[in-house]
């Protein structure tokens, strides 16, 4: 009798052992598949693992925005009405107003091209550009300069696209070769050769002391 049955309880031996293996092993790939991401879930919740910066830059490759502006990481490009380079920034930080189709950027350095070509140089604390008009304000700190050598510095100015002339105000120094004129408000063309001073005005040249 004991010899008949063995082989039926050898079978449900090896089965029951076969059902514990399986469990086994499921619930070790199942400790293990959540493990990982326990510890991760800890981590980021004590502050141990760090956290990726969302929307801090924008692609590498540049991302066009409105009438062909370019803004690329810290770097914007913006067009002149009829699709020539006008102004060329990079900036610490750029802040572009979708709605408005305008961008703040700080401590910015720029360059104005003239025909397609860069003519000036132009630093300033602050750069607000208004894209729908084409006017720019630069604020504290101003300085421009001119590949052929004219400069001025000032407290703040702007850029007349309709008339092509920087407005300047505050503590106005132009200089051109040897030349020197001080003031308190300034209009001066693009290429910084034409500029009429007023308020305060002051003019040194060495070559009138000489004469």
């Amino acid at each position: 009798m004991n010899s008949l049955f063995s082989p039926v309880r050898r079978l449900r031996r090896r089965t029951v052992i076969i059902i514990c293996l399986c469990i086994a092993v499921v619930g070790f790939c199942a400790y293990f598949a959540i493990s990982p991401q326990t510890d991760k879930d800890e981590k980021a919740a004590s502050g141990d693992e760090p956290q990726s910066a969302i929307g801090t830059e924008t692609s590498g490759s540049g991302k066009e925005l409105k009438q062909g502006i370019i803004l690329e990481e810290t770097r914007i490009t913006v067009p002149e009405p009829g699709g020539v380079l006008g102004w060329s920034f990079g900036a610490e930080t750029i802040e572009y107003d979708l709605d408005n189709n305008r961008a703040s950027l700080v401590r910015a350095e720029g360059i104005r091209f003239i025909h397609d070509k860069p003519e000036i140089e132009i630093q300033a604390e602050v750069v607000n550009l208004d894209f729908e008009s084409g006017r720019v304000d630069f604020e504290g700190n101003v300085r421009v300069k001119s590949k052929q050598g004219p400069s001025f510095s000032a407290g703040g100015a702007t850029w007349d696209p309709g008339a092509k002339k920087f407005r300047a105000y505050g503590n106005i120094q132009y200089k051109n070769g040897l030349s020197e004129i001080f003031g308190d408000e300034m209009e001066i063309d693009a290429e910084l050769e034409t500029a009429r001073v007023k308020g305060n005005v002051r003019f040194r040249s060495p070559v009138l002391r000489r004469a």
